[in-house]
């Protein structure tokens, strides 16, 4: 029987380096051909994209799906729907859950229970502790695209201090692993949340104080030291102040295999949303001041950050707004993957970066990372069909009553952005269409590290 085939005719097909007019040919889940405007073979379905901007599925390295587990907050059918809804085709998901991925029983048992939950396709990461050194090499094996860990205490998660680091580096450097490392001192934030404590403040600044720049650059230093001498491929998560922008940069530039991910809330939000929005503005590292939001965006195009993850990390509404009377009680996260591409679409519009950055950081870089490239984060003959339709003139304000993920908020409430995914296909499988999840749990598959 011959395979189904779809022709996207009469889009503008973006890469991370140029825009062309072309037609694309899906067959078999994959691309089949990419022609000019005007060469219109047989298919079985015609989708005329009508001028539109037609992108690779972006790559999400960096999501808390919390699913198993933690499904209060999270369900991945949800989290993936919202993931499509967003543009996102690939989500790369947290090691931690119920039970945490530390070892090769851990994460075959999630592969086996995220099956057939899956909106869109997922891969996973496997966790660094302090005592879990001998795990590392059998989850690589069995296809994780990289390993997270923290130089804090965070979330229940351990930190790794400098010796353990180096031991752990050595090991996922013998393999030819990857790391992505929340990078905060344990030992300032640990002080700086004391002194906080001893004055009996509660307001929402006390997150800009205990989760200081200090805190972040400290880490930041010890692990391009640790990299530099170790020569493992790191990553440095969510980095939130330019001047780390160009350390990292630097370090790489000097020979040190490291990178920098950073995540859409620090080209949009600022010091100043903390103090206003309280808990629906708390995750960290927070945001910084204006001058440095500014300094982001002029080191962005000059391709100082390697990639974008959401950081997608949802807690119920009533959680979070436990911390509008007390800022300690609320935990620290927000929700994101489906405003992430958004956000940056957004930002086209006002001129600010071009669709080709957002190839790179969203799509291109993140599949080659993670090892998914050709296959994801691209559109060339051979790789998966997923496909971003965008239409730039569509105007919508952020609602959460609207919100696709579980939590059902955002911290970008009652904002308006310019420019969404119209259509979005999976491997083909079209997921998104008219801006609404049309798919079901089970579209999406776990996929291994090429």
């Amino acid at each position: 029987m011959k395979e189904q085939t779809v022709l996207i005719k009469d889009g503008i097909i973006v890469t991370a380096s140029e825009q062309y007019a072309g037609n694309l040919l899906i067959e078999g889940g994959q691309i089949k051909a990419i022609m000019k405007w005007g060469d219109e073979p047989d298919a079985n379905a015609v989708v005329n994209a009508k001028g539109r901007f037609v992108l690779p599925g972006g790559v999400d390295e960096h999501t808390h799906m919390m699913d198993p587990g933690y499904t209060e907050r999270e369900e991945f059918a949800t989290g993936t729907a919202a993931a499509a809804y967003g543009g996102i085709t690939t989500v790369i998901d947290h090691h931690r859950t119920i039970p945490a991925v530390y070892g090769i029983d851990e994460l075959n048992q999630k592969i086996d229970y995220l099956r057939d939950k899956a909106v869109v396709d997922f891969a996973l990461m496997g966790g660094i502790s302090p005592d879990n050194i001998d795990a590392l090499e059998a989850m690589w094996d069995r296809g994780v695209t990289s390993f997270k860990t923290f130089t804090c205490n965070l979330h229940g998660v351990r930190a790794m201090y400098p010796g353990v680091l180096y031991n752990m580096f050595t090991e996922v450097k013998r393999f030819g692993g990857g790391v992505l490392i929340h990078c905060e001192d344990d030992n300032v934030c640990e002080m700086n949340k004391q002194r906080l404590l001893a004055t009996g403040r509660t307001d929402s600044a006390c997150q800009i104080e205990w989760r200081s720049p200090l805190a972040e650059e400290l880490a930041v230093n010890t692990v391009i030291a640790v990299a530099r001498e170790t020569g493992a491929r790191i990553t440095i998560a969510h980095v939130s102040q330019a001047k780390l922008l160009q350390k990292i940069h630097t370090a790489y530039e000097s020979g040190v295999d490291i990178h920098a991910e950073s995540c859409p809330q620090y080209f949009y939000l600022t010091e100043k949303d903390v103090v206003e929005c309280g808990p629906w503005a708390q995750f960290t590292p927070p945001p910084r001041s204006e001058e440095n939001l500014e300094e982001m965006w002029r080191l962005f195009n000059l391709g100082y950050v390697d990639v974008i993850g959401s950081d997608h990390c949802p807690y119920p509404r009533e959680v979070k707004a436990a911390g509008e009377n007390n800022f300690w009680d609320a935990p620290n996260g927000i929700p994101g993957v489906e405003t992430s591409m958004r956000i940056f679409l957004n930002a086209v519009n006002e001129g600010r970066t071009s669709l080709s950055q957002i190839v790179r950081v969203m799509c291109e870089t993140p599949a080659k990372m993670n090892g998914l490239y050709p296959k994801k984060g691209t559109l060339q003959v051979g790789a998966d069909s997923d496909i971003v339709i965008v239409d730039m003139d569509h105007t919508e304000t952020i609602s959460n009553e609207t919100v696709v993920s579980k939590c059902k908020w955002s911290p970008y409430n009652g904002r308006t952005m310019k420019g969404a995914p119209e259509k979005v296909y999976v491997r083909g499988n079209l997921v998104v269409d008219n801006y609404k999840v049309v798919a079901k749990p089970g579209t999406g598959k776990f996929i291994k590290r090429l």
